[in-house]
């Protein structure tokens, strides 16, 4: 079987694991690698052994000997890259969010649609083993009727002050909440109805990044249940992880609770302090990547190769983007929104 060719657009850190998941399939080959900046590329190709690479991402989907895209690009580049590259009749595999607005992410579903190719969204969490054995048990039963969630997936302000050049241009509630409205939708199989949403932007502004420190908010779900979420880029830094993910389900007939970031299998106290390293989502076993979001970059590589269609869909994506504008619409006005 003829390996599919990719091209890489966004050569940043996830960029690198779609790098390492690409190279790592039997399914796969990776032929270039893009980035606004050129000196990077370079750097990034040299590391992966790729001889293309370049600033110019529309040359790089213009190639014919490239078949499928990977974006993982900020946020805001996302709609123009995806569209293009799907006009252009490659596959596409976007980083999550799909869109920033509803209009760009209905945009890039109707090209999507004439082009006949396959569009998936990287909601990694869909392969998390723990999330993945909590959606067995409730479909099986074994919680009864879903009735609370309550999540919070929270950053430290090293994510938007030194992580990430562009956080102006983003939100926690798109950064983060993107992951945790698609968790919503795949273990509970019920749509968001109606949201509530609370926003303060204190601490960043006087940083001079013009973004929200934190969004909490109530979301109430088409099958009766509810969920509260919560979003911040405004952990301190001296915490072991830069991020803090934890989950609690609340059934008729039982309770779980997931503790995705400070499950501390693994950790390590040295002069750099304490540090609670990967295990789970992109780890190294003897040079092989691992962990369930190389797992997702590897399902859409498989899916095209074998013509199949991805567990998640472009509709995930609008899906998602419908509750987040919903929220942002909520934190503005102070009042709760219908999803439309």
């Amino acid at each position: 079987m003829n390996k599919v060719g990719f091209g890489l657009i966004g050569c940043g850190i996830f960029g690198r694991v779609h790098a390492r998941a690409y190279t790592a399939s039997t399914n796969a080959r990776l032929v270039a690698v893009c980035d606004q900046d050129a000196t990077r590329a370079a750097a990034f190709a040299a590391e992966f052994g790729i001889s293309d690479h370049g600033a110019d991402w529309r040359a790089l989907i213009a190639r014919p000997d490239i078949q499928a895209v990977g974006i993982a690009t900020p946020d805001f580049a996302h709609a123009e890259i995806a569209l293009a590259a799907i006009k252009a009749g490659k596959h596409v595999l976007v980083e999550k969010p799909l869109a920033i607005t509803v209009s760009e992410c209905q945009e890039i579903l109707a090209a999507q649609k004439a082009q006949g190719v396959k569009l998936m969204v990287d909601f990694h969490n869909r392969w998390s083993l723990p999330f993945v054995n909590l959606r067995r048990a409730l479909v099986a039963g074994q919680l009864g009727t879903l009735m609370m969630m309550n999540i919070r997936l929270n950053d430290t302000t090293f994510v938007p002050t030194r992580m990430l050049s562009w956080a102006a241009k983003s939100s926690p509630l798109q950064f983060l909440g993107s992951h945790l409205v698609d968790l919503i939708h795949f273990l509970s199989d019920a749509s968001i109805k109606r949201v509530y949403c609370v926003s303060r932007s204190v601490l960043l502004k006087k940083m001079g990044i013009d973004t929200p420190d934190f969004s909490q908010c109530i979301l109430e779900l088409s099958s009766g249940g509810t969920a509260v979420v919560e979003t911040c880029w405004i952990l301190d830094e001296h915490g072991p992880s830069v991020f803090d993910f934890q989950s609690e389900f609340v059934g008729s007939k039982g309770t779980a609770y997931v503790n995705a970031s400070h499950h501390r299998m693994a950790e390590v106290y040295s002069g750099k302090g304490v540090e609670l390293p990967d295990v789970s989502a992109a780890a190294d076993l003897y040079g092989k990547p691992v962990g369930f979001a190389v797992a997702a970059i590897q399902h859409f590589v498989d899916c095209v190769a074998n013509d199949q269609p991805p567990m998640v869909t472009g509709e995930d994506g609008l899906a998602v983007a419908r509750v987040l504008a919903a929220a942002e619409q909520s934190a503005q006005t102070g009042l709760p929104v219908e999803v439309n």
